[in-house]
């Protein structure tokens, strides 16, 4: 920026393990959503390491990243993401025409993941026919389609009322029981708080860490007006 070198992330060493809930938390411009991209191998470091497993993210070509991103992590976004011309199964089946699975192996999936998230109903219906809850919840199908090991949730309630939020962070924890990895990047401390525990971030930094036992509703950490904030 002009003569001054901006740091998106700055000196974040951090490991996540298998099973984990984790929760970034932080004010717009922390560096919360690059952090997320790199995880999920969106952005590569420009300098450092980043281990996947037992590989060397910055060593892999594009094409070993993006098959990485097909079949080991999933995506959730506060904008769902879905295509508009597409009804709710179709979408769903995007990642799986992508990995090459054949028609009807990748239809029978979608359609469980579409009963398992309680849409069953609603397969021929397009995202214009949707309730943003069931919007995020088809986007979850769309997801898990893959069975991913990770799961990358950037704001996965911000375009949602408070039932639907509930029901939404619910999916994501019943997902969580099954052993996938949960990274959650939020300004809501309530969502934060579910999490095992809570990466805070500031500056490209992260500043503090707190795990489940440290965290509650009279933390300092929640009184720092995340509300609304965005990265």
């Amino acid at each position: 920026m002009g003569e001054q070198t901006l740091h998106a992330l700055e000196a974040v060493t951090e490991t996540i393990s298998a099973g984990e809930h984790v929760s970034i938390i932080g004010p717009s411009g922390s560096g919360k959503s690059t952090l997320l991209n790199i995880i999920g191998c969106l952005d590569k470091p420009t300098r450092g390491q980043y281990f996947f497993g037992e590989r060397a993210v910055e060593g892999l070509d594009p094409d070993e990243l993006a098959q990485l991103r097909l079949n080991e992590i999933g995506f959730i976004f506060q904008s769902f993401h879905l295509v508009p011309r597409l009804d709710a199964i179709a979408n769903i089946e995007l990642p799986m025409t992508l990995a090459g699975i054949a028609r009807a192996e990748r239809r029978d999936r979608a359609r469980e993941v579409l009963e398992s998230i309680g849409l069953g109903n609603w397969a021929g219906h397009r995202p214009a026919e949707l309730s943003g809850g069931q919007k995020q919840r088809v986007a979850i199908a769309r997801a898990i389609s893959m069975q991913p090991r990770l799961m990358l949730a950037d704001e996965p309630t911000g375009n949602l009322d408070t039932q639907s939020g509930v029901q939404i962070l619910g999916l994501l924890e019943e997902l969580n029981q099954k052993a996938i990895t949960l990274v959650v990047v939020t300004h809501d401390p309530e969502v934060a708080r579910r999490g095992d525990r809570i990466l805070e971030m500031r500056d490209g930094e992260i500043v503090r860490r707190l795990s489940a036992t440290e965290i509650s509703a009279a933390n300092p950490i929640f009184d720092r007006g995340y509300s609304g904030a965005r990265s």
